[in-house]
């Protein structure tokens, strides 16, 4: 991955999506930003108990480095999707505001998009992010998998999704696998065993490992043969290589740090022509 510096944040970019005229993105890291221990760094969660005041400037931050608003739907560790584009309200606005507090009630996990103007935008601590393009119709998705969400098979989803949407073809679609959590540091139970149990397909790809008589989930590996399966190329699937757990210096973590913690920001969206 590309790492880029600005004053108050760093984050990485997918090289193949980096080359993509008018595509922009941007995996945050949590150094630099201005939230105060145990958030420390560029935390872009509302919900965790940092100051507020605090996360809007952090929020100012990411805007400022993609140069686009951000909008995001309410993720609830699923497998839905939604649509987001602008729908003229009662006065016939079509703003990023209207469009904004819109999705601030629909709940989805995966978030997919053909417009200019605005950037997806979800804030991680262990979950995957994962960003899809269609450079044909000029198409993106970002994603949020946890365990929850690949058992329910997201990834696939959503690019059922953008085929029935756009006209999207798997094979043309360019993928990036951000930071989550690995086997080397996601120990799993009984209910996450089941649920991968209960879809075929969902325990086809998911990536285990044993060690000790217990049983390790990787998240983002998982979500990689979720996307080869939905028919992506290999050529065409970008991984961070980063664990969550392990790099909690670059990164939050939700199961490895002590509650409170922060979240960092991960985003994708299409400039103006």
């Amino acid at each position: 991955m590309i790492e880029r510096q600005r004053e108050h944040s760093a984050y990485l970019l997918f090289e193949h999506l980096a080359a993509v005229p008018g595509l922009t993105h941007a995996v945050f890291t949590r150094l630099r930003g201005f939230s105060a221990p145990p958030f420390a760094g560029l935390n872009a969660s509302s919900v965790t108990g940092d100051d507020l005041a605090t996360v809007r400037r952090n929020k100012a931050e990411i805007t400022a480095t993609l140069s686009l608003p951000l909008v995001g739907a309410k993720p609830v560790h699923g497998g839905a999707w939604t649509v987001v584009e602008r729908q003229p309200d009662e006065r016939g606005a079509t703003g990023v505001e209207h469009l904004y507090t819109r999705l601030r009630d629909v709940e989805a996990d995966a978030m997919l998009s053909n417009q200019s103007g605005f950037a997806l935008c979800w804030a991680y601590g262990d979950c995957a992010p994962i960003l899809l393009y269609d450079p044909q119709h000029r198409a993106f998705a970002l994603l949020h998998a946890g365990w929850r969400g690949t058992a329910a098979l997201v990834s696939a989803r959503a690019i059922a999704g953008m085929t029935a949407r756009y006209g999207t073809r798997p094979a043309e679609l360019l993928a990036g696998v951000g930071p989550a959590i690995g086997s080397c540091c996601y120990e799993i139970g009984t209910q996450v065993r089941e649920a991968f149990a209960r879809e075929p397909l969902a325990h086809e790809t998911a990536v285990f490992a044993e060690r000790d008589d217990s049983l390790y989930l990787d998240v983002a590996a998982s979500n990689v043969q979720q996307l080869l399966a939905a028919g992506v190329q290999a050529g065409h699937i970008e991984t961070s290589g980063y664990c969550t757990g392990c790099r909690r210096d670059l990164f939050y973590s939700h199961r490895r740090e002590p509650w409170p913690s922060g979240r960092h920001a991960v985003a994708i969206g299409l400039r103006h022509a």
